[in-house]
């Protein structure tokens, strides 16, 4: 049997809930809590109101930069690249739009566009080394300027370069050599390039400068990039003017791999952001001026300058 005391405790401590109860629930304490949650609610909503005003005040500027960067692009670019026939090489798969985006503003600064290129996956997989390294040694023949100590993905890059830049010939080599049948070669390599898979794309007439294209850096520590940044010093010899546009600045991004390429950092300009809505912009400029003779480095934020001078 349930002895009477543990009735008594039980009806006892509902009671004390009870009254507790109606002691939060009404008077002085009720006021007090709802008071301090209502304030809190609307302190809240105040917050919430000034941060939507914030965001549609920097939709809006964004929406008339973005406007006032199309209305003046015509201006700014005029003519900077007339004339030139530019081949895009896209590294890392940048998104298509984007690719796109940045044709069209050279092609507004007067620009044609001679080839459309994109680097394979094989070029920089650590699986095909030995493929890398076969190929190489097949194409050595039909290329102009090879030398014995050159590595096999030098070999490739400069293959690359007879391909889309026929005639042309890299600093130090004679010019009568590279412009011996020079469109001929071009079409050989470029189609033993593409059946191997390390190149796509298409190329419709010869190029004088490059602009290349990149995706998102990797996240393998850089190697990836600085292969990127192998090719584009071997096609900086070649071209009377290079450029390199990649996305927001980050760790292994190909602009940070050109910087610490001996070869590259001396003849290719880079552009962080160079991809983005206004950076699309200054790519253009920017090769531009690296025909004109003059290496930069370019991005947004504090001590950089993200607009090459004209």
């Amino acid at each position: 049997m349930i002895d009477f005391r543990y009735h008594l405790v039980s009806l006892t401590a509902v009671f004390l809930a009870l009254a507790v109860g109606v002691v939060l629930g009404s008077g002085p304490m009720r006021d007090a809590l709802v008071g301090d949650q209502a304030a809190q609610i609307e302190t809240l909503e105040g917050s919430v109101d000034s941060l939507e005003g914030d965001l549609e005040q920097q939709q809006a500027e964004a929406v008339a930069g973005e406007q006032f960067a199309e209305e003046s692009s015509a201006r700014l670019l005029a003519g900077s690249l007339a004339d030139v026939a530019v081949a895009t090489v896209e590294v890392g798969e940048p998104p298509s739009d984007d690719a796109e985006a940045v044709r069209q503003r050279q092609v507004q600064a007067g620009a044609t566009v001679a080839a459309q290129v994109s680097i394979g996956a094989a070029w920089t997989d650590p699986g095909q080394v030995a493929f890398r390294s076969s190929l190489a040694s097949t194409v050595a023949s039909q290329v102009v300027g090879v030398t014995e100590d050159m590595t096999p993905t030098t070999v490739l890059a400069h293959a690359l370069a007879q391909s889309i830049l026929p005639g042309a010939a890299p600093v130090g080599g004679d010019a009568a050599d590279f412009a011996a049948e020079a469109d001929e070669r071009a079409g050989v390599l470029f189609d033993l390039l593409a059946e191997a898979d390390l190149v796509s794309g298409s190329v419709g007439a010869p190029a004088q400068a490059v602009t290349m294209i990149a995706g998102p850096a990797s996240e393998d520590d850089g190697a990836q990039s600085a292969a990127y940044a192998e090719i584009a010093g071997v096609l900086g010899q070649y071209a009377d003017g290079i450029v390199a546009a990649s996305g927001t600045s980050s760790t292994g991004d190909l602009a940070t791999a050109i910087a610490n390429d001996p070869q590259a950092s001396g003849v290719v300009s880079t552009v962080s952001t160079g991809t983005d809505y206004y950076g699309q912009i200054s790519t253009a400029l920017a090769l531009a001026e690296n025909i004109g003779g003059a290496v930069g480095q370019y991005g947004p934020g504090g001590g950089q300058t993200y607009v090459p001078t004209p």
